[in-house]
């Protein structure tokens, strides 16, 4: 049970990383 729960948990962080980044490093940057 605990591994997949951290195999959904990786997958929704994933797709999190990638909606988020972009808009994180445009603050950082700028």
């Amino acid at each position: 049970m605990s591994d997949v729960q951290s195999l959904a948990h990786t997958k929704w962080n994933c797709k999190y990383h990638v909606v988020f980044a972009p808009k994180y490093r445009r603050q950082v940057f700028y």
